[in-house]
């Protein structure tokens, strides 16, 4: 998903407001003959942000470069080129926010069309990394920690669209991912002094390309509809996670390169309007190569001494995959209808890795070298699943429902030391799921509504482990593979129960309301292997390994309380807990937070409109052991807007909008407060229609 761009908000802001007027003006006698609007347009805006803090973090949070912008923020462009023929352009350009997006359609009617496409916009991230309040002062980053990565994509595509023949398209897709980002992986500290005070994050190195061939084919053959497709996909990755710190950094170098077959087909057939029958069957084959990455690390070492290493690092993986779908749609009784379905699917994956150790002693004159390495790993998976579909509306102002999905997998996984074929270890794994939801909506009154859904969902998942060199009840071996191929977990069990209700009403003509309330309580079960050398392995009992218990309540208020104007508001409170056996020693994790907003659209007269909003976020999470990292976010956020705009002529819109974050920390959280910051941010913009 995209991520919200902010040349838009201010946009969306004003198509509200100028909506809400629009539909609360009364209604005038139309004139004998209206002009037509006209149906192009070019949209200019130039704007910025004065920022009061950490640019990094303001950056990060609006999606914004903190800085001036300005160009192109719309352009629609129609052509009639005669002879069934129109040209379409559209686009926008924005330099600072590093936003661009062009598209050209040529469509001919009864022929096809041909279209061009491309798309590019840049992210910020903020690299500040983590925090703990021993010693506050000796907070320091020592790099430049606004970082962004600039995302591409061109399409081509064209389509053959004649009657009585086959719908044929073709898309040529090129896409590109560039530049850098923080990790959630943290280094060691900067300042080796023996306590730890800033922590690190390391950083991605981006540098990613991909190439998509996809030919479709559909077309109407009586009562069926056929779709054929077929695509190749090429991908290469060459990213860098490193860590910019002053002693010891850890760099991990990954590349790898993919290559991607897959073909579908699928038909729909349409007995009649109450039954209906459509299957689908799709297989695919990926072959990848990793070649030339390398890993090097030293935790808690002095400097001189060499890293751990693991260099010449290759490999691969070959899958193959089939997948197939079928659903019958049948009307039973004129209220009554069942939909069951069934689905298959099987992979199998083989996968080997390669590379070259290097182990540091005290000094780097006597590091070792494990020379070269490789493991190998063969899967093979089947999964089966079922569901039921019911739907009943026979009863007045009612529609009820129920569905069931029930799957059955089984996988097999063998992994074995290709230098030490002692080492191996094999695990059967059997994954049982069902999942049952049953849900009413009502239409009480004209102005009424509710709707109730509830949800049961368990997973029971079991590994079946046959080990060389340790299997279970036999003394536990340091050497080679061991560590590898070491069994952990006996069974790992998931049981999800979920409820919402959703409350629709309209006690006034300007007054409605939307109430929703989600229930969510999650639990995993866990039966685990403990190692301790030179004893044998044990087994634990299943034990209740953690809960999440999640509650959240909105309400939407929509009020039009004169036909000028119109006042909307929203509030959304979530409170939600993860706990486990070891909270005695570890404090539950919680993950509160409230988010409200408040909307007003005035329309001043029939020429300008003005719109207000205000957003809050609040979280209180911030917990810390002592002498550790503290995780979780203890922060507050207000952020204010104002839009004005004026239709000058009728092909004439101009606008004017300020707005106002801000962000910070109360008490010391995970940022240690130096990540707050307080933005001004100011835009104009003119449309001229033509």
């Amino acid at each position: 998903m995209k991520p919200i761009r902010f040349s838009n908000i201010f946009a969306s802001a004003l198509v509200l407001s100028m909506a809400a007027a629009n539909a609360g003006t009364p209604a005038a006698p139309a004139p004998a003959a209206a002009p037509e609007p006209a149906a192009n347009w070019i949209s200019l805006t130039l704007g910025g942000a004065f920022v009061d803090g950490d640019d990094a973090a303001m950056m990060a949070r609006t999606r914004t470069n903190g800085d001036f912008y300005g160009g192109i923020s719309d352009l629609h462009y129609t052509r009639d080129l005669g002879n069934s023929t129109t040209l379409t352009l559209d686009g926008h350009a924005l330099p600072g926010l590093e936003d661009y997006e062009f598209g050209m359609l040529i469509n001919k009617e009864g022929l096809g069309y041909l279209k061009v496409e491309y798309d590019q916009f840049r992210t910020w991230y903020d690299a500040s990394g983590g925090y703990t309040p021993l010693a506050p002062s000796q907070w320091t980053v020592p790099f430049d920690d606004e970082r962004s990565i600039d995302r591409g994509e061109l399409t081509l595509e064209a389509g053959l669209r004649m009657k009585d023949l086959p719908e044929v398209t073709f898309r040529y897709t090129h896409g590109f991912r560039e530049g850098q980002k923080d990790s959630s992986a943290w280094g060691d500290p900067v300042i080796a002094t023996g306590t730890a005070y800033k922590v690190v994050p390391s950083l991605w190195a981006i540098d990613e390309t991909v190439d998509i061939f996809e030919l479709d084919i559909e077309h109407t053959l009586g009562k069926t509809d056929l779709g054929l497709g077929f695509t190749y996909e090429h991908s290469e990755q060459t990213n860098v996670r490193y860590t910019p710190r002053a002693l010891n950094g850890i760099s991990l170098n990954e590349a790898n390169e993919s290559d991607l077959f897959a073909a579908h087909l699928t038909s729909v057939t349409r007995f009649s309007d109450k039954m209906w029958l459509s299957f689908a069957a799709a297989y695919s084959t990926l072959d990848s190569d990793l070649g030339g990455g390398y890993r090097t690390f030293a935790p808690y070492v002095t400097q001189g001494q060499r890293d751990y290493s693991y260099d010449s690092t290759t490999g691969g993986t070959n899958s193959n995959q089939i997948v197939t779908n079928l659903n019958f749609m049948w009307e039973v009784l004129p209220d009554l209808t069942i939909t069951p379905s069934l689905r298959y699917e099987h992979e199998n994956a083989d996968t080997v890795s390669g590379f070259r150790a290097f182990i540091p002693n005290a000094i780097v004159s006597t590091v070792t070298w494990r020379g070269n390495q490789a493991l190998v790993s063969e899967g093979e998976m089947d999964e089966l699943s079922e569901a039921l579909d019911i739907r009943y509306k026979g009863i007045e102002n009612l529609v009820l429902y129920a569905t069931g999905n029930w799957a059955q997998e089984d996988e097999t996984v063998r992994r074995l030391d290709a230098y030490m074929p002692g080492e191996w270890l094999n695990t059967d794994i059997e994954v049982i799921e069902q999942e049952y939801t049953v849900g009413a909506n009502w239409y009480a009154m004209s102005n009424l509504s509710f709707s109730l859904q509830g949800l049961y969902e368990l997973r029971d998942q079991s590994f079946d482990h046959t080990a060389g060199n340790q299997t279970k009840g036999a003394p536990y071996t340091q050497d080679g593979g061991a560590n590898n191929f070491r069994p952990i977990m006996e069974e790992h069990n998931t049981e999800i129960t979920d409820l919402n209700l959703r409350m629709n009403w309209r006690p006034m003509n300007n007054l409605s309301l939307v109430t929703r309330y989600d229930y969510c309580n999650t639990e995993f079960e866990n039966k685990g292997v403990a190692w301790s050398p030179p004893a044998a392995p044990n087994v634990f009992g299943t034990i209740e390994s953690g809960t999440v218990e999640s509650n959240i309540l909105s309400e939407t208020v929509t009020w039009n309380p004169m036909a000028r104007m119109y006042v909307q508001g929203s509030l959304s409170w979530v409170w939600s807990e993860t706990s486990t056996p070891m909270s005695a020693t570890t404090p539950n994790v919680d993950n509160d937070y409230v988010t409200c907003g408040l909307t007003v659209g005035y329309a001043i007269d029939d020429k300008t409109d003005l719109t207000a909003s205000y957003n809050y976020y609040g979280a209180g999470n911030y917990s810390m052991a002592p002498a550790s990292m503290g995780y979780g976010l203890e922060t507050e956020e207000h952020a204010f807007s104002l839009t004005l705009s004026r239709m000058i002529t009728e092909n004439m819109l101009w606008n004017l909008s300020y707005g106002y974050i801000t962000s910070n920390t109360s008490g010391v959280d995970q940022s240690g407060g130096l990540n707050d910051y307080d933005a001004h941010m100011i835009s104009t913009g003119l449309q001229i229609r033509f």
